[in-house]
């Protein structure tokens, strides 16, 4: 394995094969940090996963949220070291799922930075509001401020069938009066005025091939 550089993904099977009902395993939880910080994910059960801080957790289909176990396998993960190149304050303005991408996608609004051609990971700390998320049991909404954390990659969309949707990231709540944690893959969300974004870009995507009988058999053309 080639050493990593910040901002370096490395993936492990593709989005395609994860619609098509791919849920064969190979890296497990506790390999994850030695190729990445933050990253999405998908465990062989259909629990979600997000890395956030070289911490793994899994996400349940109630959106309860746990540390993931170290010998639990992934059939399908998105990691990376994470360095942030720009640091984005939203400052007393809110921002929808599609003015982030918007602004991630501009050349102006990000020169050297922002374009519609490479992966973007990008992690968010801060209050959000009109959650719509997703788990392995079905959709999850949480209308009021929940305070979080999102880890997640803008993918270009000739990468769709590899890495997943254009804006492909998770998120977990933090702590909160000793409720349960709660996460999913983000749908829609608005950013609170008090928002922090790391944006990175990435030079060099590796992807890692299933191997076996279950991978071969999957029809993805």
């Amino acid at each position: 394995m080639v050493a990593s550089i910040p901002n370096d993904i490395f993936q492990f099977s593709t989005w395609a094969a994860v619609q098509k009902g791919f849920s064969t395993g190979q890296p497990r939880a506790a390999d994850l940090t030695s190729h990445g910080t933050d990253g999405t994910g998908v465990f062989e059960d259909g629990k979600l996963m997000i890395l956030s801080d070289r911490k793994a957790y899994s996400i349940a289909g109630s959106g309860e949220l746990a540390p993931a176990q170290p010998q639990e396998r992934l059939c399908f993960a998105m990691v990376t070291v994470f360095s942030p190149l720009r640091i984005i304050k939203t400052d007393h303005s809110d921002m929808s799922m599609k003015g982030l991408e918007e602004m991630l996608s501009s050349v102006e609004a990000l020169p050297g930075l922002g374009g519609m051609n490479s992966v973007l990971p990008f992690n968010i700390e801060g209050t959000f509001t009109n959650l719509e998320l997703v788990t392995a049991g079905g959709p999850l909404h949480k209308k009021g401020p929940t305070a979080g954390v999102m880890v997640g990659f803008m993918v270009p969309m000739w990468m769709e069938g590899i890495s997943g949707p254009r804006m492909h990231c998770h998120f977990m709540s933090k702590d909160n009066d000793g409720a349960n944690k709660v996460g999913g893959r983000v749908l829609s969300v608005d950013l609170g005025s008090d928002a922090v974004i790391a944006v990175g870009k990435c030079g060099r995507f590796h992807l890692g091939f299933p191997q076996g009988q279950d991978w071969e058999g999957v029809q993805l053309a």
